[in-house]
């Protein structure tokens, strides 16, 4: 409610208000520096806007990036700016481990969200043997992992050819019928139709937000 940001050189929120339903797909779209990937920013913690920030009618304002990385998982656009590690298995292991989970568990939770995301055939695999389109599997599986209600993806299909696009968002229906909650930032409005309901942003503001109607031929 009432988010407002400002860079020391320029105000990027305007008074955002938006409420954000559990379940659905939702793309946040504009075009570059109309503030979409601030707001993105703002959800998943990384900056701290002036307003209220409400989950489930609590305020999640005082979160630490670790809280709210349990609530909202942020997938960067460039796969290469998330992986730290030389092994598929230890990458998507790394956030449990730094909280403490026993291996164990650590192992079996991460093999459960490698079978869903088609990666379990590379679970030996290092990271440098990938293609583009698996590594942004990879840094799906390692939010996944932490079992976040709602996914936030920047740029989802990015760098990826039709048939890896078509992969990614057909991916994403199924974590969506899964019950994940998803959130696309997209310049691309072939990505937007995939979602059930379109936010746009300009200069700030959230200009328009209605329902996706699918198109259909006649």
């Amino acid at each position: 409610n009432h988010l407002h940001f400002s860079y020391p050189e320029k105000q990027v929120l305007k008074d955002i208000n938006l409420t954000i339903h559990k379940g659905e797909r939702l793309a946040i779209v504009g075009k570059n520096g109309a503030g979409k990937s601030t707001l993105a920013k703002a959800l998943c913690g990384f900056i701290r806007p002036e307003g209220e920030l409400l989950w489930k009618g609590q305020s999640i304002q005082d979160d630490s990036i670790k809280e709210r990385a349990g609530r909202i998982g942020y997938v960067l656009q460039n796969p290469n700016q998330m992986i730290s590690q030389n092994m598929i298995f230890d990458e998507v292991a790394l956030g449990l481990r730094l909280r403490g989970v026993d291996e164990e568990v650590v192992e079996q939770r991460v093999l459960n969200i490698l079978e869903v995301c088609g990666l379990y055939p590379f679970r030996k695999w290092p990271i440098s043997a990938l293609s583009y389109g698996q590594k942004k599997r990879v840094t799906i599986a390692s939010i996944l992992v932490l079992n976040p209600e709602i996914i936030l993806l920047d740029e989802p299909t990015a760098g990826q050819d039709q048939r890896h696009y078509r992969e990614m968002m057909n991916f994403l229906d199924q974590l969506n019928a899964k019950g994940h909650t998803i959130i696309l930032v997209t310049h691309d409005m072939n990505v937007a139709k995939n979602a059930t309901r379109i936010i746009e942003i300009s200069d700030g503001n959230i200009i328009a937000d209605k329902p996706n109607v699918p198109e259909h031929d006649d």
